[in-house]
């Protein structure tokens, strides 16, 4: 995973921690926060490589109709 998602689930984590009252923010364990993360994580890699994967789709796309050749008109 790169920094920039690590980065970005622990900064999801600390915004809902904060909206938590004191009294749920005692319940919850750290090891549940840190699975939290971890969830966050994988839903942000996931994502990430479906987007890739469009990307190199339209890319290919892009080629095969840069390969055909020109008319000449």
């Amino acid at each position: 995973m790169t920094e920039e998602t690590e980065e970005l689930a622990e900064k999801v984590v600390a915004i809902f921690k904060h909206n938590l009252s004191d009294a749920a923010r005692e319940q919850i364990r750290e090891a549940d926060f840190n699975e939290l993360a971890l969830m966050i994580r994988e839903a942000i890699s996931e994502e990430l490589s479906r987007v890739t994967d469009m990307v190199e789709e339209v890319v290919r796309k892009l080629r095969s109709e840069t390969d055909k050749p020109e008319l000449g008109l």
